[in-house]
């Protein structure tokens, strides 16, 4: 606790950011946060963290789990990238979501964050939103087609178009500036990924129903 302890002397507590979002009483969702932001977290209550962001160890992902371990706050990596077409199943899901719920049930609060906060962390948080860490056919059969297609709607609208999900706009690839060129692809290329994601996503909520 030696190194938490030093970084506390100098650090200035600000208060919980408001870039991290409350979804409900047991779940929050941001982008990765920096090591105030993991001490303003554990005041807050958060106990446990999902870190999304994909494989590798581009951002220093390995700082915030020594932190967090620093901290006593859980610290699980569950990485995937629709770049890698790597996505969650429904099982996985459903997995997160249940955590979620006994966490929050044992007075505990959950972070769920990406890189940005604003995809990877989309699907999970509404997911989560929909189901609240019961079995998805449960809550289908429970609230009937027309409640369930409404409370999913809603989820879309609040973690996905209020988060500005679909805010990337393709850019032309035909310019002979290298630099542009790749950036441009790469940008196209996350587009695609992002609408693959979201089918995938759309195809786990319904289970294929017809609506």
């Amino acid at each position: 606790m030696k190194l938490i302890k030093l970084y506390q002397q100098f650090y200035t507590p600000h208060g919980l950011n408001n870039k991290y979002k409350k979804v409900d009483e047991y779940l929050l969702r941001g982008p990765h946060p920096q090591i105030g932001d993991l001490i303003e977290l554990k005041n807050a209550g958060v106990t446990q963290i999902y870190d999304f962001r994909h494989r590798g160890i581009r951002g220093f992902k390995f700082v915030e789990k020594y932190f967090c371990n620093e901290l006593g706050i859980k610290y699980i990596r569950y990485p995937y990238s629709y770049l890698n077409k790597e996505y969650p199943s429904l099982k996985d899901f459903t997995n997160v979501a249940k955590s979620v719920k006994e966490t929050g049930e044992q007075g505990g609060k959950t972070l769920f964050h990406c890189n940005s906060g604003s995809h990877r962390t989309a699907h999970m948080s509404a997911f989560y939103e929909v189901t609240k860490g019961e079995e998805i056919d449960d809550v289908f059969n429970r609230l009937g087609v027309i409640k369930y297609a409404q409370n999913v709607q809603d989820a879309i609208n609040k973690h996905f178009y209020q988060q500005k999900y679909f805010n990337r706009k393709e850019k032309a690839e035909n310019t002979y500036n290298p630099i542009s060129y790749f950036k441009n692809k790469f940008n196209n290329r996350v587009i695609k990924a992002t609408q693959l994601a979201h089918s995938s996503f759309l195809a786990i909520m319904t289970r294929f129903k017809q609506w």
